[in-house]
């Protein structure tokens, strides 16, 4: 089984993704697995690999990295593994709902209206953060939501890369 590698796209919403990580300051045990985890399951080139393992250690620009991100599809995965990753700590910290809320700013204000709507399929609501409580459970619920979330999304995503 074939696997085609990641366009230029496709790797800049992961180096987004990455810079994600870093936006409050500090990168979490949990953070840090979802990046390893992305390292192991998606064919990444050598030469982005690398990239990206710099990228763990060292915090990138976001809004320039999510500039990148040139294709509908792509910023559609982004946002819903961009949602996963900042809630996977337990912690929507401020410096994260403040990029996330640029990073919808910018893609509005540059969308091609005409590609999301051929993509309709797919699923671009954003979570109402208020609907998310405060109670320990309900954070152990919205973890195992968010897993399960992100493993269906991740079996979707590398749906396109096989032949």
């Amino acid at each position: 089984m074939a696997q085609t590698a990641l366009t230029s796209s496709q790797f800049y919403m992961w180096r987004t993704l990455f810079a994600i990580a870093h936006a409050d300051g500090v990168v979490s045990e949990e953070e840090v697995r979802f990046m390893a985890e992305a390292l192991e399951d998606f064919p990444f080139s050598k030469t982005q690999r690398a990239i990206l393992n710099e990228d763990v250690k060292h915090a990138q620009g976001i809004e320039v990295m999510f500039q990148g991100i040139t294709d509908a599809r792509d910023l559609a995965a982004f946002f819903k593994y961009a949602r996963i990753l900042v809630h996977i700590d337990g912690e929507f910290s401020e410096s994260e709902q403040k990029i996330m809320q640029r990073l919808q700013e910018m893609r509005f204000k540059h969308a091609d209206f005409d590609s999301l709507i051929g993509g309709a399929d797919l699923d671009l609501e954003l979570e109402d953060e208020r609907d998310v409580s405060n109670s320990a459970s309900s954070s152990v619920r919205a973890k195992t939501n968010l897993q399960y979330a992100f493993d269906n999304f991740r079996n979707y995503f590398m749906k396109s890369f096989r032949s």
